[in-house]
């Protein structure tokens, strides 16, 4: 019976230091998984940080496109809505040189038609110089 005393003092010594080790590696694997998890909030954290700044830029970013955008639709729109007010005043004054000239056809007087032509040739000239 000692024998088999002995034997059970063995295997529960045995036990007893396995059950240290099985302890100690619990441990191991709860520091380890408390520092994955303290790094892994920290990167996250520090991503959150890095994707806020690179948002406030972009939207700085944006701003200032969208600010340029607008101030040359103002410029281009100014200059199309001069070009087109010149336009409309040429074609004005090319459809009132077009009605007198077509008038001064009817014009039966050598006098009256010279009179008519060279007030007509100041009007073409200042219809040039409009557009």
């Amino acid at each position: 019976m000692d024998s088999q005393k002995e034997a059970l003092q063995r295997i529960i010594s045995t036990l007893a230091n396995k059950s240290d080790e099985i302890q100690n590696f619990i441990d191991t694997l709860n520091h380890t998984l408390k520092g994955v998890q303290e790094n892994s909030s920290n990167i996250l954290s520090e991503l959150d940080e890095e994707f806020d700044s690179l948002y406030s830029i972009l939207d700085d970013v944006k701003e200032s496109m969208i600010s340029t955008i607008k101030q040359e639709q103002v410029r281009k729109s100014q200059e199309l809505q001069s070009q087109l007010s010149q336009c409309n005043n040429a074609l004005e004054n090319s459809e009132e040189l077009l009605e007198f000239a077509t008038r001064s056809l009817d014009i039966k007087e050598p006098e009256e038609f010279s009179k008519v032509n060279k007030t007509k040739s100041k009007r073409t000239d200042k219809s040039k110089t409009q557009f």
